[in-house]
């Protein structure tokens, strides 16, 4: 079918994240390496969209459906490399081979779905870096806190000072460690991977050091994981539940495997810890996005639940947005948002089922409690703002999705 062809997520990669496709190219260009890196990307993304264009030529569709996917693949190029041109009536430009696309999605919008998702991932890649230990070489750490832009002499010193280290010293984990950051700061994913690698061999339990050669192995693999780097993730999780960062590499591989749904459900985990507004407002949005295609794919029923609030709230509160027996118990599915993006719209339904043995359409009747936490925990306690529904049955919403208008209202 025709919705094959187009929808690489490779091509978000190229827009959204291209430091992940600079490793090992022009390492002179480090001096700028966002200029550099935006205009590899939009030779990547030109060469994406040339192959697109001619597997679009080849396809048997009727030519309403091939001017409206071409002028779509065109939208989206332009939209991100204004000064692009894109040829007419299919015509190659004679721009490079484009690289094989990372991902591939089940259609156009989810071209839009990944790159929020994306954009949101790049940030928890490059703004989050954590510390383990210290190195025996005195003033070492420091690599954690330089940056390319600023900082691409002083890395590349502590790169060659702890490689000289460590061919003397090759056990020490913690240089290891720091070795991978210098050269994941400048985009040498390969190098990274392998420094991060030795440094898991000398400390393999620390899940920072867990973290980070995951990282490094997603970025020189341009967003594939492999086999193992998935149990690296298994294994990260199983000391962190909800990292949202490797969370969204699982999102990102789901989408790519055609799993809407569990893309959904990964990413719904990702917003019940701590994040930025920036990373929250991506992720809901990329939900939001798979929510509309999974529809398309004929979803079970659900209950869509409009929660708003008569007044400014606490940013620091949490609202949970349950699904429960009548009168109480253990819940069927719980959706958590922080309290500063309402009013917000969610859906309670399978995909945010608490147990894979407790679906929500399994259950005869229910009843869906809105709660603000002002602590943020799942307990209710006093001075909570809640809103309550009437009893429900999914076998209404099977006739068409069920919508809830929830006002929460203080207590009293």
């Amino acid at each position: 079918m025709f919705v094959f062809f187009l929808l690489a997520v490779s091509a978000l990669l190229f827009v959204l994240a291209p430091a992940w496709l600079s490793r090992g190219q022009n390492r002179s260009a480090a001096l700028d390496p966002q200029k550099a890196a935006r205009e590899e990307a939009a030779v990547q993304s030109r060469a994406w969209y040339d192959q697109r264009m001619r597997e679009l030529a080849e396809e048997d569709m009727d030519e309403a459906q091939r001017t409206e996917l071409s002028d779509e693949l065109a939208s989206v190029l332009l939209a991100e490399y204004p000064s692009l041109e894109t040829p007419a009536d299919g015509q190659n430009s004679g721009a490079a081979e484009a690289v094989p696309p990372a991902f591939f999605a089940r259609s156009a919008n989810l071209l839009l779905i990944t790159g929020a998702l994306l954009v949101a991932l790049a940030v928890g890649v490059y703004g989050q870096v954590g510390s383990f230990g210290a190195s025996k070489i005195q003033g070492a750490q420091e690599v954690l806190a330089l940056s390319p832009e600023d900082d691409l002499e002083a890395l590349q010193r502590w790169q060659a000072l702890l490689t000289d280290w460590l061919a003397n010293t090759p056990d020490d984990a913690q240089s290891w460690y720091l070795l991978g950051h210098a050269y994941l700061k400048q985009g040498i994913f390969d190098r990274a991977e392998s420094a991060f690698g030795q440094s898991h061999e000398y400390a393999n339990s620390d899940v920072s050091v867990k973290f980070y050669w995951l990282q490094a192995r997603y970025l020189d693999r341009q967003g594939v994981l492999d086999d193992r780097s998935r149990q690296l993730a298994e294994e990260i999780l199983a000391q962190d539940p909800n990292s949202p960062q490797v969370l969204e590499m699982l999102a990102v591989a789901a989408i790519s495997e055609g799993d809407a749904a569990g893309a959904i459900t990964l990413l719904n985990r990702t917003l019940n810890s701590e994040q930025r507004p920036e990373r929250v407002r991506a992720t809901v949005d990329a939900i939001g996005a798979l929510r509309s295609a999974y529809a398309q794919q004929g979803a079970t029923a659900g209950i869509q639940v409009n929660v708003r609030a008569p007044q400014e709230t606490d940013p620091r509160a949490v609202v949970f947005v349950v699904a429960r027996p009548i009168g109480g118990g253990m819940p069927y599915a719980v959706v958590r948002r922080p309290s500063w993006l309402l009013p917000f719209s969610v859906n309670l339904d399978d995909l945010v089922s608490m147990s894979p043995d407790r679906p929500l359409s399994q259950a005869e009747d229910f009843e869906v409690l809105v709660r603000l936490s002002a602590s943020g925990l799942a307990q209710a306690e006093a001075g909570d703002w809640q809103w309550q529904s009437k009893p429900l049955s999914l076998m209404d919403a099977e006739a068409g999705q069920t919508v809830l208008d929830a006002m929460l209202a203080p207590p009293g």
